[in-house]
């Protein structure tokens, strides 16, 4: 079976907007807003203010320690990994009221640590396919695309999550790119378009450092979208791989 791109996209979309993707993706915002705050304050507390005051008063910031601040902003970073692998949980799953309570706890640190060295390594072979030539890091974006979700969904190992996500995406490599391109395009446009309407307003309302702030929020929730889009292809294409393999043993008699 070809993977719909217009299924992906109506599902994908239909996942984020049930209770539970508002829900995630108000956790998404808050947790984000919060990472923002004491990432943008560790920064201020190295460089010091005297050395950019009219940089660090467009930034939101509070005043703790660098230690505290660099420490927060860690500790919100790995939290938004794991509210990640909860997301493609849920919508793999295909829950829209309710998440099993299992996707909170299930091999969480094996996971996270799995998810945040397999996303390393995945931005690295982009970068290095894009630095040889353009054209191997699109492709190896596109086949290792559904690497964290198998992380995330089925606890593999992050090795065997690329290769699964090699797997699966044989022979649908082209309608893939086709609706990353949709997607990509939309979670771009939409979003800069937002983020510059909200700075401008907060600016003239708030000030420039809410105005940082609102900006960067307003982009957290279209990176859940693009997981309920992917989990929606996910699904479609895992469906019928496991469909297509051949059956042995009793089950093929």
């Amino acid at each position: 079976m070809s993977l719909q791109i217009r299924t992906s996209l109506t599902g994908g979309i239909g996942r984020c907007l049930n209770r539970n993707g508002l829900l995630l993706a108000l956790a998404y915002v808050l947790v984000g807003a919060a990472w923002q705050v004491l990432f943008y304050s560790a920064v201020v507390a190295a460089v010091g203010q005297s050395a950019a005051p009219s940089g660090a008063s467009a930034l939101p910031t509070v005043g703790l320690p660098i230690a505290v601040s660099a420490g927060g902003a860690v500790i919100t970073l790995v939290l938004l990994q794991y509210l990640t692998v909860v997301a493609i949980r849920t919508f793999v799953g295909g829950h829209a009221r309710t998440i099993p309570t299992e996707f909170y706890t299930r091999n969480i640190p094996y996971v996270l640590v799995n998810s945040i060295v397999g996303s390393l390594a995945f931005g690295l072979l982009i970068f290095v396919g894009s630095v040889l030539f353009v054209v191997p890091g699109i492709i190896a974006y596109v086949a290792f695309i559904f690497t964290l979700l198998y992380i995330a969904a089925e606890d593999q190992s992050f090795i065997a999550a690329f290769r699964s996500s090699w797997s699966v995406t044989r022979g649908n490599w082209l309608r893939l790119f086709g609706l990353l391109v949709i997607v990509l395009v939309g979670i771009t446009v939409v979003p800069g378009v937002l983020s510059a309407v909200a700075s401008a307003v907060f600016t003239a309302s708030f000030g420039p450092a809410l105005a940082t702030l609102a900006s960067g929020t307003l982009t957290l929730p279209f990176s859940l979208l693009l997981l309920g889009i992917l989990a929606e292809a996910f699904t479609q294409l895992r469906t019928a791989q496991d469909r297509s393999e051949p059956r042995t043993g009793a089950s093929a008699a």
